[in-house]
C-alpha cells in the first residue's frame, strides 16, 4: 500500500512510544500518560526520548498518529528535528503539556523559535466517528501547531 510506495522514494525510521502500558503485550505503547486529573506525564521524557533516538539523523518530514500526532506537531514547534519540513497526523488530540514542553525547548535553542515551528505545514485528519479524539480536540491541535490544514473523514479513530 501507501507505505511501500513511500519507502521507495524515503528512507522511512519508525519509533514507537516508550511507555509499555501492557506486560503481556509488547505492541500497547504510550509516548506519555493520563493521570486521573486529566493532566499528562512523562511529556517531556517523550521529547528527550525522540531526541535521543535521532539525534544522528536528519527527517524530512514527521507522521503521527494519536498521541504520536500530538508530539509530531509539538515536536516541530521545538526545534528538535530543525530539518523538518511536513508534518501529518491522524486521530491526534491537543495535549497541552506537549507545547509548554516545545516551547521550553524552542526557548533553549538560539537559532529557533516556535514561530519557526508554527510555519511549517501541517495536515491533520481526524475522524468524525472518532470516540476517542473529538473533532474539537484535534481543531485546537490545529490551531496550537500554525500553518495546518484540517480534513475531516468519516471514519473514526
Amino acid at each position: 500500500g501507501a507505505r511501500r510506495k513511500i519507502a521507495r522514494e524515503y528512507d522511512l525510521h519508525f519509533l514507537n512510544g516508550p511507555i509499555i502500558l501492557e506486560p503481556e503485550n509488547e505492541d500497547a505503547r504510550a509516548w506519555w500518560l493520563r493521570l486521573e486529573d486529566g493532566s499528562h506525564t512523562m511529556v517531556q521524557e517523550a521529547f528527550e526520548y525522540v531526541a535521543e533516538q535521532t539525534k544522528n539523523d536528519k527527517y524530512d518530514a514527521i507522521i503521527g498518529f494519536s498521541q504520536g500526532g500530538t508530539l509530531a506537531t509539538a515536536l516541530a514547534l521545538s526545534g528538535v528535528l530543525p530539518n523538518v519540513r511536513a508534518v501529518l497526523t491522524a486521530g491526534a488530540p491537543h495535549i497541552p503539556e506537549a507545547f509548554e514542553v516545545a516551547k521550553k525547548m524552542a526557548e533553549s535553542q538560539t537559532d529557533w523559535s516556535v514561530e519557526t515551528g508554527r510555519d511549517i505545514p501541517k495536515f491533520h485528519l481526524a475522524g468524525e466517528t472518532d470516540a476517542m479524539v473529538s473533532l474539537d480536540w484535534t481543531r485546537e491541535l490545529v490551531e496550537s501547531g500554525g500553518n495546518g490544514e484540517f480534513i475531516v473523514h468519516e471514519q473514526g479513530h
